[in-house]
């Protein structure tokens, strides 16, 4: 399902002129002023930490290291909550006031659909650590300004539908939060099922979860009388735990549960408990810098999950195309970034096509062992 572009048009237009009045300042003579738009607040704060913090740490690295010619790098941090508005909002202050070089956010989809309107107008670079909605970058429109350091809702829809298939499941149960994410994400796990050549999976349940609630438990005993082999879920990491701790108390105890990659976090083992042993979730590439590790657990006092890597890269890139561009030109950076081949980031290798994806985007499939996420492959 994509975003809707009239609404996407008349939020941008009602934004523009609610703000037309503000007072729009230069950017400071004696720092290079990026931004990180993240939820720090409501359901999503978790992964919008991670994104949060892997922006901070890239950004003091770079500053103990004599920041960009001498000069240092703000970054403002800003707490879209989550929300639709508040994303908007944001987007246009940080383009208008704040005249910001570049940002890096937004976490969910049909945030930084809209707020990529924005930054498009202001020709400011946006670089998403979360959002995965093929809609994102495939928009003509906004071409040259979006980008992404994960992989897309289409690629990891089609590697859980190859699990499914390859593990020989024939009841498929499919849920999804109320998001862009879920909604698309779930669609695309689907189309890959039905596109898939042979004996086809049967998809006996399909419906939306409520985000944020805490006990499933008739909605469980619901899906446990269609009798799946495997649930799969598009949605984050405390829906999901709070789904799965009810599953042997109605029936699903033997149920395999599969989900993308806003379940690959450990607060989702922390609240399903035992039964999430053997969930399989998508995991974005995993992290191959053994120093970016240690920095992050020096600073925070915790490792890096969720987003974190991929926020850490994604400063990371914008600031290096800020370096060589040496000047305050949001539009001559965006195109550095666009033309970012082969830039050696905390998760490999990494390159951008031509819409601001990645040509490598790493996913890769972690299944829950004695407690704790294990990245699998060609598992039998």
């Amino acid at each position: 399902m994509q975003v809707n572009k009239t609404y996407i048009n008349l939020l941008v237009l009602i934004i523009s002129l609610f703000l037309s009045g503000c007072f729009t300042p230069p950017q400071s003579e004696d720092a290079y002023k990026i931004a990180v738009v993240a939820p720090q607040s409501g359901p999503y704060a978790l992964l919008g930490e991670s994104i949060i913090n892997g922006a901070e740490l890239a950004v003091e690295k770079a500053n103990k290291n004599g920041g960009i010619g001498g000069k240092k790098l703000l970054l403002i941090k800003e707490d879209d909550g989550g929300l639709v508005g508040e994303g908007a909002f944001f987007a246009y202050r940080l383009t208008r006031t704040e005249m910001v070089l570049g940002v890096v956010g937004h976490l969910n989809s049909d945030i930084s659909i809209p707020a990529s309107e924005f930054y498009t107008r202001a020709m400011v670079p946006e670089i998403s650590p979360g959002s995965t909605s093929p809609y994102f970058t495939e928009r003509e429109g906004t071409r040259g300004y979006v980008f992404r350091t994960i992989g897309r809702d289409d690629t990891q829809g089609k590697m859980l539908a190859d699990y499914a298939i390859k593990k020989r499941f024939q009841r498929v149960a499919v849920l999804y939060n109320d998001r862009a994410y879920g909604k698309i994400l779930a669609g695309e796990f689907v189309k890959s099922l039905k596109n898939s050549p042979g004996i086809k999976p049967q998809i006996v349940f399909y419906s939306m979860i409520e985000v944020g609630r805490k006990d499933f438990g008739s909605f469980v005993t619901q899906l446990s009388s269609y009798k799946p082999d495997v649930v799969f879920l598009a949605g984050e990491h405390d829906d999901a735990g709070n789904l799965v701790k009810d599953f042997s108390k109605y029936g699903l105890g033997m149920t395999q549960f599969i989900g993308g990659d806003g379940i690959d976090n450990e607060e989702f083992i922390k609240i399903g408990g035992k039964n999430t042993e053997g969930s399989v979730v998508i995991s974005p590439a995993p992290i191959v810098d053994k120093d970016f590790i240690l920095a992050y657990k020096t600073h925070f006092q915790k490792d890096p999950i969720g987003y974190a890597a991929n926020s850490y890269d994604a400063t990371n890139i914008l600031i290096e195309a800020i370096r060589k561009i040496k000047t305050k030109d949001s539009e001559k950076i965006a195109k550095e970034v666009s033309s970012t081949k082969d830039f050696q980031g905390v998760s490999g290798s990494i390159s951008f096509d031509k819409n601001g994806d990645l040509i490598s985007p790493g996913f890769v499939l972690s299944k829950v062992v004695n407690g704790k996420f294990v990245v699998v492959a060609n598992e039998k």
